[in-house]
């Protein structure tokens, strides 16, 4: 692919409301997963894996130290040479509207794809996790000589939310209509084509297309207003088969998580065809005393493990002392977890410290999320 034909764009996500404490501190975008990446990991791997190193995240005003933290300069992911850029935008949201943006959200985007002098622009968001070989997609798109095309995936019910968009498709993959997902049209068991909301457009009718819309009275965030052109423009349908987790809630995080316990589900989204990069740290390995005892777990650097970890995942640096027992659970980074602690379904962000003694226990449909810089000292229980 010639470099400089494509920009991309990385959009806010969706139902964040849905994540609790979660995201008090910290943008959907820069959630840790499975030990030592964060969800934003996907969508810039995916991009330059295909040869897009022209990119501009756009994210709230909130929580920006998260996304500077973790990006710094985007040396992990090649973007910090002459050539090759990553931009960070960011807009008031002080309202909390969903779909309604403030009047500096166009003028930075524009100003951004106008110097790009890019012939086409991706966008995609955080709250879909997959790896995508966006090569294929860019082929596609180019040989199909669409203005826009958009990325689907047939979701099982259970793993959709109000906040994603139902697609159906023509006999040509042609859009024909976007809907609203509503659980009460559809069946158990039922396949649902939903956008995976990553998107391929032109660059000079996107420019266009935002012209008009930022001179409206409740100008739409781009992630709306793409959904809502689909059918106008024509726009390509293409099929995702290869693993994909919506994450719209807790339980969702939790459940992709828990599944990189699968050998199969992890294989699929980190050992495909393309590496996924993250923010590079150099630790000692995690160090496993005589007494600890482990079960199906993943662990990153930096570890201190002397308790008994089962179906878990456990971040850097953490230390798990002597008759702990962490079942089916995500430990953030610099947890510290006591002796005799039993930790079972539940979601321990950084810094947290479990007193010796103390029980935690959740559900897998409602795991317990201990939050950031938290001290327990008492039981907590469902």
């Amino acid at each position: 692919m010639k470099t400089g034909k494509y920009c991309a764009i990385l959009g806010n996500a969706l139902g964040t409301h849905n994540l609790d404490q979660l995201v008090n501190s910290r943008p959907l975008a820069t959630l840790p997963f499975d030990g030592k990446y964060r969800l934003i990991d996907f969508q810039l791997s995916n991009l330059v894996n295909a040869g897009v190193t022209n990119i501009y995240g756009i994210f709230s005003q909130k929580n920006v130290p998260s996304v500077l933290d973790h990006i710094r300069t985007g040396r992990e992911w090649g973007l910090n040479t002459l050539l090759n850029h990553f931009f960070v935008g960011f807009y008031s949201n002080e309202d909390g509207k969903q779909t309604v943006c403030d009047s500096t959200y166009y003028t930075q985007l524009l100003t951004f794809l106008r110097r790009s002098h890019s012939q086409y622009t991706i966008f995609s968001t955080a709250d879909i996790l997959c790896n995508i070989n966006l090569e294929q997609l860019i082929h596609v798109h180019e040989v199909n000589k669409r203005t826009m095309s958009v990325v689907y995936k047939k979701m099982p019910k259970d793993q959709m939310s109000v906040v994603n968009s139902v697609i159906k498709l023509d006999e040509t993959d042609t859009v024909s209509e976007v809907k609203d997902y509503d659980e009460s049209k559809h069946q158990e068991g039922d396949l649902v084509s939903m956008s995976a909301g990553i998107y391929i457009i032109n660059t000079d009718f996107l420019i266009r297309m935002m012209e008009v819309e930022q001179h409206v009275e409740a100008p739409r965030k781009l992630r709306y207003l793409l959904r809502d052109k689909l059918v106008e423009l024509g726009a390509l349908g293409y099929e995702y088969t290869g693993y994909m987790k919506n994450i719209h809630d807790v339980k969702s995080y939790f459940e992709a998580n828990m599944d990189m316990l699968d050998p199969k589900k992890f294989t699929s989204l980190l050992h495909a065809t393309q590496k996924v990069y993250t923010k590079i740290k150099n630790e000692e390995a995690t160090y496993f005393s005589e007494s600890s005892e482990i079960f199906n777990s993943q662990f990153a650097s930096g570890s201190v493990i002397e308790g008994r970890v089962t179906n878990s995942i456990v971040s850097r640096r953490c230390e798990i002392e002597k008759s702990a027992e962490i079942t089916d659970t995500i430990l953030f980074p610099h947890v510290q977890i006591g002796s005799g602690a039993k930790i079972k379904h539940a979601i321990l962000d950084k810094e947290v410290v479990i007193a010796p003694g103390v029980t935690i226990e959740g559900s897998s449909e409602f795991p317990i999320i201990i939050e950031k810089y938290g001290h327990v000292t008492e039981d907590v229980k469902l």
